[in-house]
């Protein structure tokens, strides 16, 4: 009897032996699995493109018009041709006529940068918010990627000192600037706070090359725009 016992409690650890074999692949494939989750979490949208040999255009007013200014740094060193239509003093009405223009399906990127003017002259923010919006939307129907830029922070880079008239200017840009950031829609809109007081050639913040440059490559890392 004892020795049929040991025969027995043999055969049941050989059994058991096996069966723990049998499942070890399968925790083998479970390891496999969460390692292929891991890797297809990556960003599609932080992946560096190609825009070499693209088109753009520029609408805009004296903060674009800059010659060899951020608009032509933006497309210089990423490869792209471009047409820069922004003139000094303008508004976004003007803006306006000038996409409509100018904007066709040969362009493939339209870079939009205004609202100075307007804010100077008390218009109310959302008045040229509309405007830029209905360039956004001119772009969309010729199949134009649209980026709209806000430009530096009014708040701490104009100083209008004792100029009356340009007392409220600050807030008012901030508002446009905000609304801007949370309605327009069917564009990129870029925020480019990343110019200092020390960038700006006068009170107003018209750009040196310095603030030209900070905003170039701004736009470029934000639009993860591969440099040539």
């Amino acid at each position: 009897m004892k020795l049929r016992d040991s025969l027995i409690l043999i055969v049941l650890s050989l059994g058991f032996s096996w069966l723990i074999l049998q499942t070890t692949p399968a925790v083998q494939g479970t390891t496999t699995l969460k390692q292929s989750t891991v890797v297809d979490i990556t960003k599609p949208q932080d992946t560096i493109h190609s825009v070499k040999g693209k088109k753009a255009l520029f609408i805009g007013d004296s903060h674009t018009a800059f010659d060899f200014g951020w608009q032509h740094q933006v497309a210089t060193k990423t490869g792209m041709s471009y047409l820069n239509t922004a003139v000094g003093g303008k508004q976004t009405t003007w803006m306006l006529e000038t996409a409509k223009q100018n904007i066709n399906s040969g362009f493939d990127y339209c870079f939009i940068y205004g609202g100075a003017n307007d804010m100077a002259g008390n218009r109310a923010p959302i008045k040229a918010v509309r405007n830029i919006q209905r360039i956004v939307d001119l772009c969309k129907i010729h199949n134009v990627k649209a980026v709209v830029v806000t430009g530096f922070d009014p708040l701490t880079c104009v100083k209008v000192g004792s100029r009356k008239a340009y007392r409220e200017y600050p807030q008012r840009y901030a508002r446009f600037q905000q609304l801007l950031i949370d309605s327009i829609h069917g564009a990129e809109v870029i925020k480019t706070h990343c110019i200092s007081r020390t960038d700006c050639g006068d009170f107003l913040c018209h750009m040196t090359a310095s603030g030209h440059k900070k905003m170039a490559a701004k736009i470029i890392s934000d639009l993860h725009f591969q440099k040539i």
